[in-house]
């Protein structure tokens, strides 16, 4: 896992802690602001209920005072949750006072006989008549007109309609919605910066580790290229001497493949790098695909395998030009590698809005079986043996999405029907 990587998964894991507390705060506030609100449609209800069961008038309403004040519960656990959740009708003797209301009765053809509005100031005589019929008019039993809480009732010389005034509990439901809001944003707001100073101390450490092994994996290619090219030579030099035979032949065929290895784990670290915007030019990759994928028809045809090019011309993009060359031969070498006997490879370059897509393919029907997702892992073959018959170490798909990525592109593999794909998607 390189720099890059680490300070990906960084802002990802940042932003997924903050959008989960956004949820969790914003599910809390919202149950928060429902409870308050049904608590003070009840209070509302059992005041109508209890202004509407006396005639309309709290007039000659007292206050009957007894030891629970009101109160009944059966245990502390009740006690509690009346206390948290309860907001039932207020029982103490300022309740005729501080209940603002007012009432009509009509008859049941919606003639007025009685207005009572000795407990509010805020309505006239005339409004509270407009308010009722109003009420009356639209055959609902509860409803709400303006800021006022209505239930109608029927009674024995007609129609009751109790009226109570709710803009209290209006008022302290929105200023609870703001607060939960502002909370909410500011709670969000101090957890991604805290969580965002906090991931940064804890990633420095796995960065060190990612500079360290990339710098251990260049100092140590460059430290060993002396000894191989030493031995390589004092090799060939026994061949001119002694003349070959299978132990010096042996001898400088692994010296080659250990040179090999260590120049690809060397191009590892540095794709790893990231491709530099000023080694970005624009280039016609069309060119470049085709030119390095014809050099391998020679080789397919050395394999008993056909390959075929279908490009579309005119293709540019912002790209290295030698690491795009670069990456057409690996994807190619490896699809003649592991074609099928008398098998076709495919080389497909098309454009598809604002991408680019490569793709190499090639016959594989023991595709079936394989794990195409770890095709880009370092020193993986589908061959679990790791045989020699097929050259190579297996890191060279790992060099290639390096390469990849360098280019702000994705690459995958698909098997489907006998047939596995590499694509390569691009911006344009």
């Amino acid at each position: 896992m390189n720099k890059e990587t680490i300070k990906k998964l960084r802002r990802k894991f940042t932003w997924i802690a903050f959008f989960s507390f956004l949820t969790v705060m914003l599910l809390m506030g919202a149950m928060i602001y429902l409870i308050n609100h049904l608590s003070s449609m009840r209070q509302i209800n059992e005041t109508l209920n209890y202004i509407t069961a006396n005639n309309g008038d709290l007039s000659d309403w007292e206050h009957q005072k007894n030891n629970s004040d009101g109160y009944n519960a059966n245990n502390d656990f009740d006690k509690f949750w009346s206390d948290m959740f309860g907001s039932g009708m207020d029982s103490s003797p300022e309740f005729k006072f501080a209940t603002r209301y007012f009432s009509v009765f009509l008859s049941g053809q919606g003639d007025v006989h009685q207005v009572i509005t000795t407990n509010i100031a805020a309505v006239s005589r005339d409004e509270v008549i407009t308010y009722g019929l109003t009420a009356f008019l639209t055959g609902n039993d509860y409803g709400k007109i303006d800021q006022y809480y209505y239930q109608v009732s029927e009674t024995d010389t007609g129609i009751l309609i109790v009226f109570v005034d709710g803009a209290y509990q209006d008022q302290v439901s929105q200023r609870l919605l703001r607060i939960i809001l502002v909370l909410v944003l500011i709670g969000a707001l101090g957890m991604f910066f805290l969580v965002r100073i906090l991931s940064k101390r804890m990633i420095q450490p796995e960065i060190r580790n990612a500079e360290r092994q990339k710098q251990f994996i260049t100092n140590a290619g460059h430290e060993l290229k002396t000894p191989l090219a030493v031995i390589k030579a004092n090799t060939e030099l026994d061949m001119m001497i002694n003349g070959e035979n299978e132990w010096n032949q042996s001898t400088l065929r692994q010296t080659e493949q250990m040179t090999d290895l260590i120049r690809d784990l060397i191009m590892i670290a540095r794709a790893e790098e990231g491709g530099k915007s000023e080694n970005m030019i624009e280039t016609d990759l069309s060119q470049v695909v085709r030119e390095k994928a014809e050099s391998f028809v020679s080789v397919a045809r050395q394999a008993e395998k056909t390959l075929t090019l279908s490009i579309t011309e005119g293709l540019k993009m912002k790209a290295e030009e030698g690491k795009m060359q670069q990456l057409t031969g690996l994807l190619v070498d490896n699809a003649i590698k592991y074609c099928d006997d008398k098998g076709t490879i495919t080389v497909e370059l098309t454009a598809k809005g604002k991408h680019i897509r490569l793709v190499v393919m090639n016959d594989y029907k023991d595709g079936s079986q394989t794990d195409c997702s770890r095709f880009f892992e370092r020193f993986y073959r589908a061959d679990e043996s790791h045989n020699n018959k097929k050259s190579g170490y297996g890191i060279g798909l790992s060099i290639a999405e390096g390469i990849v990525k360098s280019h702000k592109g994705t690459i995958r593999a698909v098997w489907n029907n006998g047939i596995i794909r590499f694509i390569c998607t691009f911006p344009r």
